[in-house]
């Protein structure tokens, strides 16, 4: 089987594209509406309900709050941070959702976000001075907890396929490079003054995440591949 097969044979992946749509409407919102900006992230304190949801879809990072030394600008950052989720939420998301499809999809989503948003508010409680308020934003907690099943489902094709078969196919050589550089992102307290300890945190949170749910979906995962494996054999028994 190759990977492209399993995102064009299984459907459309609603979850996965209903996710990119909030996270580029929101982030346009939060860009071209400026009183929007910071009502859209997560604060604390909590300042509006809808700041739970809404923190993950939003991406836009004001000029206002970026230190001068930071060798970034509002629109680069803004870019960077939403092409980067963005190509986790995508290629890993679109292949784990028809993989396990929507049930135990949103599943995950929501086991991330549930673990995320507590991460993010515990750390802001403890971190933040005190009559001071801290934000933050992004999809980051929810896209690094795709990678690792992701990946798990590229090894159970090389052991059911053979690895070297997977190891020709490009896509393969997409998917990879980006799952590398999550994970040494996960890894990194700093890169270039944009990560800090408490970003690293939640980024190894959603990695642990993920492959706590790797190893949960292991059966279901395995289940697709002997599924998709019987159908070419019972072709060959009707001829």
């Amino acid at each position: 089987m190759k990977i492209r097969n399993i995102y064009l044979k299984n459907g459309i992946p609603f979850v996965s594209l209903t996710f990119l749509i909030l996270c580029i409407a929101v982030t346009l919102t939060a860009a071209l509406v400026p009183a929007t900006t910071e009502s859209l992230m997560f604060s604390y304190p909590i300042r509006n309900p809808w700041q739970f949801i809404t923190y993950v879809f939003h991406h836009y990072t004001p000029q206002y709050q970026l230190p001068p030394e930071l060798p970034y600008s509002s629109a680069k950052l803004t870019i960077g941070h939403f092409v980067y989720n963005m190509m986790l939420i995508i290629p890993f998301g679109i292949l784990v959702e028809n993989v396990i499809k929507t049930k135990k999809f949103l599943i995950l989503l929501f086991s991330a976000w549930l673990l995320d948003v507590s991460a993010i508010f515990i750390m802001m409680a403890v971190l933040t001075p005190k009559g001071e308020s801290s934000t933050g934003k992004g999809a980051s907690g929810l896209a690094f907890a795709l990678m690792p099943v992701g990946v798990y489902i590229l090894f159970v094709m090389g052991k059911k396929y053979g690895f070297g078969k997977l190891f020709k196919q490009i896509s393969f050589y997409l998917l990879m490079p980006i799952a590398i550089l999550t994970l040494i992102i996960a890894l990194s307290p700093n890169i270039k003054g944009v990560a800090g300890i408490p970003s690293m945190i939640l980024h190894l949170v959603a990695v642990i995440v993920g492959v706590i749910f790797a190893i949960v979906f292991r059966k279901t995962i395995n289940s697709f591949f002997e599924k998709e494996s019987e159908i070419p054999n019972q072709n060959k028994q009707r001829y």
